[in-house]
């Protein structure tokens, strides 16, 4: 592979913004974090800490951090990993500066449109992130450094970017080569925004499910056969209203969900809650973004009211309205 270098900002000090400014940093391309306040202190006085908790690895890596962004501070990729409900904020700094090439690496059930107005659809590129988990003070505990991303249908694949209209460019193609060059199964994708869509929908509906009944271990042991029934429901509701909505279904190995009998996705879900995966590459999330969840949650009831279909069993969840009768 031809060797590429780059001049980088992450905006994001979180679970994976820390996680790719530590793999790029690794194999020597210049990038540097952008954080505030005492996250932005931490990682200039000892660097960036990150335990797999699941590998039982721990790495330490000093990184480059500023606290601002100006207009005149270019990159050749600035790469947006923070929670969706911070994104606006964002938004004008960005705007003001004159770096090509915005990655948004965020959860996105809704689509760009909001990112183009802002800064045009000639600097906005899409993809999805490497790890999971959650900031314990100055260390990132967590799953680092996967190399796949996995949709709540259990699909493995290289995690996806692309441009917002499914073209494949050759800032793409740097990009994605610059993420591998780091150890990150990164892939070009000619349809990343309905990836983005299914993948924050779904986790929507099961992030409310779930924070509505509990997530610890005990909890989770207490929920009833209903329960899951219910989650499974809205999960293949969920999938009718992205294909109402005229979002494709992404990656196509989601639509098992539809498929598979009720009993036996019951009895798979019943089996991951309670598990070490799910418990760091999900739960982790929940207990420190209820924020992000709110906001997915909201865009996903946008989605389900511009659908028209009826969905009683996300209404449930969601805790909308009922579905008129007259519907």
């Amino acid at each position: 592979m031809k060797k590429e270098n780059a001049r980088i900002l992450v905006i994001g000090a979180g679970v994976n913004g820390s996680i790719c400014a530590v793999g790029l940093r690794k194999v020597g391309i210049d990038v540097t974090v952008l954080a505030r306040g005492k996250r932005c202190e931490e990682i200039r006085n000892q660097g960036i800490i990150i335990e797999d908790v699941l590998r039982k690895t721990r790495i330490v890596m000093q990184v480059p951090v500023k606290g601002e962004l100006g207009p005149e501070d270019v990159y050749d990729y600035i790469l947006v990993v923070v929670r969706k409900n911070q994104v606006p904020d964002l938004l004008p700094t960005l705007a003001q500066n004159h770096t090509p090439n915005i990655v948004f690496m965020v959860n996105n059930p809704s689509g760009p449109e909001e990112w183009i107005r802002a800064l045009g659809k000639e600097r906005v590129l899409m993809g999805f992130v490497f790890g999971a988990g959650k900031r314990e003070g100055d260390v990132i505990r967590g799953i680092a450094g996967l190399g796949t991303s996995s949709s709540l249908a259990g699909h493995l694949s290289p995690t996806p970017f692309g441009e917002v209209d499914g073209a494949i460019t050759p800032r793409l193609r740097r990009l994605v080569r610059i993420l591998r060059q780091a150890g990150f199964a990164a892939a070009v994708s000619t349809n990343v925004s309905d990836y983005l869509a299914t993948h924050a929908a779904l986790v929507a509906v099961l992030a409310d499910f779930v924070m509505a009944r509990g997530y610890d271990r005990e909890s989770l042991a207490r929920y009833t056969n209903a329960d899951i029934y219910l989650l499974v429901d809205a999960m293949r509701e969920v999938l009718d209203v992205l294909t109402a909505d005229g979002i494709r279904v992404t990656p196509c190995g989601t639509t098992i969900i539809k498929v598979i009998p009720r009993w036996i996705l019951v009895a798979a879900i019943r089996a991951a809650l309670p598990s070490r995966f799910m418990e760091v590459g999900g739960m982790y999330h929940l207990s420190q973004a209820p924020d992000e969840i709110a906001q997915l949650a909201k865009e996903l009831r946008a989605l389900v009211e511009k659908s028209g279909l009826p969905v009683p069993a996300i209404r449930k969840v969601l805790r909308m309205d009922p579905v008129p009768q007259n519907h």
